[in-house]
């Protein structure tokens, strides 16, 4: 930044104009009006002064911890027009450089550890938000250690005045912050609840279909029993049928055999009869043979 200011009107010149011509292609829309809203200003001024602590502020600590506030900042901006992850980027990156140049027991450590946390939770990450919060919590806590042995090595009344008027003025933060913990607490329990609904209204339908299944191949089931059950009178038909199939079969047989019987009885007798009557009809003729008949067929 030095060599920035040292530069000639033209080389600080040139040096915006390439900031400006870097980020212009990135600037976001925070509004649909012809005019540029204020917003959008701000986040193009802030852009254009993280370029150049990039660019000519990497190694001295001062550029770097003013280029963590301009992320802070840029994250604020975002933040308010909607786009949390782009804020949680800018959020991020401040806390990185903090972490890096800041004591432990910095307040600003605990404002971006705030920032960080509620964006977390507008984006439904409460695990990670309690965190965060938590840290806040911890900065403050250690802050006001600190605050506290400055007072008590502050010698008389009025001593350390501005170290117990900030101390005052954390103790008052720590109950704000510990009531959003609590909230991101509530609020991960209700997702987590919602989440747990919607998995046993899924597993609920999943089971009424199955229900609906089984019932269905049970009706089938019972459709096959009747079935077979029809087949069965039809397998046992063909056996009474084959039984008066036979039955018949040996009825016309038995029915046959008697008439042929009777039958070769009528011509036998037909046959004896002729054969009788020839007789007669001889001894008719031959009667002086008919003693001798007689005679041959008496005992």
């Amino acid at each position: 930044m030095n060599d920035v200011e040292e530069g000639s009107p033209e080389e600080e010149t040139e040096t915006k104009t390439d900031a400006s011509e870097e980020v212009s292609d990135s600037f976001p829309t925070f509004q649909e009006e012809d005019e540029v809203g204020n917003l959008q200003l701000a986040w193009e001024m802030l852009e254009v002064a993280k370029v150049i602590y990039k660019r000519y502020g990497k190694e001295s600590k001062d550029d770097q911890l003013m280029a963590a506030q301009v992320y802070l900042k840029l994250g604020e901006v975002s933040a308010e027009s909607g786009n949390y992850p782009q804020a949680l980027e800018d959020f991020q990156e401040c806390l990185t450089l903090q972490l890096k140049h800041l004591p432990s027991h910095s307040r600003l450590l605990a404002e971006t550890h705030y920032h960080v946390a509620t964006t977390l939770c507008y984006m439904d990450q409460y695990s990670q938000a309690i965190q965060h919060y938590n840290s806040s919590i911890k900065v403050i806590e250690t802050r006001l250690a600190m605050l506290q042995k400055v007072i008590d090595a502050a010698e008389g009344a009025d001593g350390a005045a501005e170290e117990k008027n900030e101390m005052e003025e954390l103790k008052l933060l720590l109950p704000d912050i510990r009531e959003k913990v609590e909230d991101a607490k509530e609020s991960q329990r209700t997702a987590s609840a919602a989440s747990e609904a919607i998995q046993q209204t899924l597993v609920g339908t999943h089971d009424i279909k199955t229900s609906g299944s089984a019932s269905s191949s049970k009706a089938v089931s019972d459709i096959s029993h009747l079935v077979r059950k029809k087949r069965k009178q039809e397998e046992e038909s063909p056996v009474k049928d084959t039984d008066a199939k036979q039955a018949k079969q040996e009825a016309t047989v038995n029915g046959s055999g008697d008439s042929s019987a009777s039958n070769g009885n009528g011509v036998q007798e037909g046959k004896s009869q002729e054969a009788s009557d020839r007789l007669m009809s001889y001894l008719l003729i031959y009667p002086q043979d008919s003693l001798k008949y007689v005679c041959a067929v008496m005992p």
